[in-house]
């Protein structure tokens, strides 16, 4: 037996009794099991129950064998004084809290045939151990377990934006210019744009977007990608106006060996991402302002309807000569920014704010843009899940990255689904 599996039999209500008369005290009646508890503390909170006649709401621990609470320290926590219901598998010892109570306890029935399905789902060997099974399952759920994934992810990266708004005295601008230019790396260097859009003042950047040409050559100079050396005229340029800028505002390079240029497609070869965030900056200096009055898909592709500069048609790294092929942001390309980069940021003003107009505003451009096209998408797709939308892939992504991988499946209302109604086939 394991706590997690009690957890999740006391969640779902799944025992068979209601009514408990541990030895040598008065029936104990669960009236509501409470609120899992994913923080510090007891492991439910808001429980009830009732003890004879009196109701008691407070929270409640669980354990295999109620010695656990011993050695778990709970007995010296006060954070557990308000344990109304010691629940286990087995009572082999009192549990007492650290101001001498004795807290009242049950052994909790458990079904030991769905225990013995458990630990045959459990043994399945894959990374979404519901795969054969899901598609059984009512779409009600499905539709609730996708509310929770796009919630649960716009919530997480939420908190990722909020660190770097406090780092930034809360200059929701300032912090929108990280939060962008870390989306511009598109996963390979999403570390170097980071640390480039931490290394420039706001107002450097803001007075240096109204010239495409300086633009460039701060954004280029201080992720380290300009030097003295080049040939042609353009590099040339962008470098000596570097130098000046870099004395000017007291500005320290990054090193240019910090760009991932291996095994990468020349589209995301850093030098052409940059060209195309300097090309964004210079339309949107102040695009944080621009991203609340954002309402559709199309607002968001007009957004970022933007072109490197002329040099880069036939370049992807300075100096080097290429084919010609403009470097417009493809569309692929701008559903990722707008997913990553635009709706968490409008969702976590939202959150910050508590203003639940701009959150229900992200969420709606997710339901309005299509869906990304990706390994796990595919995976969800075989197993008969269709992602309509943004907003679906994107929960399916935090479902099975957050969930799946991590094989949190009691705390799925899929998997109580498939186990109180036995779609599975073992």
């Amino acid at each position: 037996m394991t706590e997690e599996f009690l957890h999740y039999i006391w969640q779902h209500h799944l025992f068979n009794q209601t009514v408990y008369t541990p030895e040598g005290s008065e029936p104990i009646e669960i009236i509501s099991p409470g609120i899992r508890n994913m923080d510090e503390g007891p492991d439910f909170y808001n429980t009830r129950i009732k003890i004879g006649n009196t109701l008691w709401v407070g929270n409640c621990e669980i354990h295999v064998v109620a010695s656990d609470w011993y050695r778990h320290g709970h007995h010296t926590n006060p954070l557990f004084d308000n344990v109304i219901l010691h629940v286990v598998y087995k009572n082999d010892q009192p549990a007492i809290n650290s101001k001498g109570v004795v807290i009242p306890s049950i052994e909790l029935p458990v079904d030991n045939g769905l225990y013995q399905q458990y630990e045959k789902y459990r043994s399945i060997q894959t990374d979404v151990r519901c795969k054969d099974f899901i598609a059984r399952v009512d779409p009600v759920y499905i539709a609730a377990l996708l509310s929770k994934g796009i919630a649960e992810r716009l919530i997480d990266r939420a908190h990722a934006i909020h660190q770097i708004l406090e780092a930034n005295h809360y200059d929701w601008e300032h912090c929108a210019m990280i939060w962008l230019g870390k989306a511009f790396g598109f996963k390979v260097n999403e570390a170097p744009f980071e640390m480039l859009m931490r290394s420039i003042p706001l107002a450097v950047l803001q007075r240096s977007a109204y010239n495409l040409q300086t633009l460039e050559a701060l954004l280029l100079g201080q992720a380290g990608l300009l030097h003295e050396n080049f040939h042609e005229d353009y590099p040339q340029l962008l470098y000596r106006e570097y130098v000046f800028l870099r004395k000017k505002y007291n500005l320290t390079p990054m090193e240019g060996h910090l760009w991932k240029k291996m095994r990468i497609r020349p589209a995301n070869f850093p030098a052409v991402r940059i060209a195309q965030l300097a090309a964004f900056l210079h339309k949107n200096p102040a695009f944080f302002q621009k991203l609340l009055e954002i309402h559709t898909g199309d607002q968001i592709f007009s957004l970022f309807d933007v072109t490197a500069s002329s040099y880069w048609d036939n370049h992807y790294q300075p100096d080097q000569p290429a084919r010609l092929y403009p470097k417009k942001l493809s569309r692929s390309a701008v559903l990722l920014l707008a997913i990553n980069t635009l709706v968490p940021l409008l969702f976590a003003y939202g959150h910050e704010k508590d203003r639940d107009d701009y959150k229900g505003q992200a969420i709606r451009i997710l339901e309005d843009i299509g869906p990304e096209q990706n390994s796990i998408i595919d995976k969800w797709r075989n197993f008969g899940i269709l992602a309509r939308n943004a907003s679906e892939s994107q929960a399916l992504l935090q479902i099975y990255n957050k969930h799946c991988l991590l094989q949190r499946c009691l705390q799925c209302e899929v998997f109580n689904q498939m186990m109180t109604k036995k779609l599975y086939a073992f």
